[in-house]
């Protein structure tokens, strides 16, 4: 009987090792699939800007206010992160498929480089507008976590249905972007 506790830690310290390795190779593969600097295809056209013309939300109120009346995926993103660099290019897609039809913020999270950022977006083909967060003030005023990236979907009453934190896949996505719409 005694055993019996050292067991389930054992089992515990395995599941945890197994779904650690599993959301490691997750985002291992992700990277890999994506477009990075330094591939012979990007959707870049030209020579990257240095900086970025920030759209200006000084609050969460001003954000969804600047979108009401349509359905809003807010990206939250920054240079430094290797998963939110694995997902921008997946973002622009679904702004090409959706855009006419639901709104699209990217918001700069507390980046270390204009420049960085804008070439990131410039690579990745980024064309919704961007916003800034240098104090990650305007993440945790709707509600979420600092964590990069996060993806906030808002109906077209202004009512968030959805924070995603960590990389989305395509299909999430997609399935996200189908639910504001559904209940816009």
């Amino acid at each position: 009987m005694a055993q019996l506790p050292k067991t389930r830690a054992r089992q515990a310290m395995i599941a945890a090792f197994v779904s650690v390795l599993i959301i490691g190779t997750a985002v291992g593969l992700a990277l890999a699939a994506g477009d990075g600097p330094g591939d012979e295809e990007t959707t870049a056209v030209g020579p990257a800007p240095e900086t970025i013309d920030y759209v200006s939300y000084g609050t969460p109120e001003e954000l969804l206010a600047g979108h009401a009346g349509r359905p809003l995926v807010i990206n939250f993103f920054a240079s430094w992160c290797a998963p939110c660099r694995a997902e921008l290019p997946d973002l622009a897609a679904a702004h090409a498929q959706w855009g006419d039809r639901v709104d699209f913020v990217g918001v700069d999270f507390q980046e270390a480089s204009e420049a960085n950022a804008a070439r990131l977006l410039h690579e990745t083909g980024i064309s919704y507008p961007i916003s800034e967060d240098p104090d990650g003030a305007l993440l945790r005023e709707l509600g979420t976590l600092p964590t990069m990236p996060t993806t906030i979907f808002v109906t077209a009453d202004s009512v968030i249905l959805e924070r995603h934190h960590g990389l989305i896949l395509p299909d999430q996505l997609n399935e996200r972007i189908e639910e504001i719409i559904a209940a816009s």
